[in-house]
């Protein structure tokens, strides 16, 4: 721990807030379960190149009900409500089990459905660790991709839900990869695979199951993103809050949700929950 350093910020860990500029601007949020007595937002590219700690303080706290809890499950929820609420709901990470009107196993909340599922999702192609095939809900255009920490993306399709999108995707995925590997995203290589290729094959596919919703060729614009990274590290070690309460050096720059260390790196959305506080000189 450097005692030379000041406390700038305090809050619960969650995912960052990120703006698409040249490079991409992050911003550190609060996820605190009440909204108004949340800490306001810390940008963060102005502490690139500074030496910089995260100390966590031992409490872990649900972002949904502030239940104090010894472990976050599912990215910020306490057990109760990793067992309840929507928002942890298998269907959100496989979307293709949505069980929407089986009386067997009710949606966990109507009105939750509605907003959030029976809502129009993109289908998209991205470039990441390669050419990777993906979706997200159309308001998240294009946070999701900086968040993946692609370099570049284009979306595809428009489809009217959360289903009908996740079961294209489930028949497309076999095809390209649907996950990042990142490590190989945080070392800056070169990505496989062409992406204005893989666009182009997924719209064949589309093509031939007579899928609606896809994107006439002047709506399908890729988007190139760049990042506040000054030093790419060669190795990458990362960090736990679990294991090293007490994380930091030079901030050499952000990607996806990770804080890029000159000694290790730090998934801040996997530590939804945990309670932190900044400090800098």
């Amino acid at each position: 721990m450097n005692e030379t350093l000041n406390e700038i910020w305090r809050g619960t860990l969650t995912k960052m807030r990120a703006q698409h500029t040249t490079p991409v601007s992050y911003f550190l949020r609060d996820g605190f379960h009440d909204a108004a007595r949340r800490t306001g937002d810390l940008p963060m590219n102005t502490l690139v190149g500074q030496t910089i700690e995260l100390r966590f303080d031992g409490l872990i706290q649900c972002v949904y009900c502030g239940r104090r809890t010894n472990k976050s499950f599912n990215q910020g929820f306490c057990y109760p409500c990793f067992k309840s609420r929507p928002e942890a709901d298998v269907c959100m990470v496989k979307p293709e089990l949505c069980h929407h009107g089986d009386p067997k196993s009710p949606c966990r909340d109507e009105e939750f459905a509605q907003d959030t599922c029976f809502k129009p999702h993109v289908l998209y192609a991205s470039l990441t660790s390669g050419v990777k095939v993906g979706i997200t809900r159309q308001p998240n255009v294009p946070s999701r991709w900086i968040d993946q920490g692609a370099v570049a993306a284009v979306p595809l399709a428009v489809l009217p839900s959360r289903r009908d999108v996740g079961l294209l995707e489930n028949e497309l995925a076999g095809h390209f990869q649907d996950k990042t590997h990142w490590m190989k995203m945080l070392k800056n290589e070169l990505p496989d695979g062409d992406l204005g290729g893989g666009a182009s094959k997924l719209i064949e596919m589309m093509d031939e199951r007579n899928t609606e919703g896809v994107l006439p060729d002047d709506e399908r614009q890729r988007r190139n993103f760049e990042y506040p990274v000054q030093v790419w590290p060669e190795k990458v070690k990362s960090f736990n809050f679990d294991k090293t309460p007490v994380i930091g050096g030079r901030l050499d720059g952000i990607k996806g949700q990770y804080l890029i260390f000159d000694k290790g790196v730090i998934n801040v959305r996997k530590f939804t929950g945990y309670v932190v506080s900044v400090h800098a000189s």
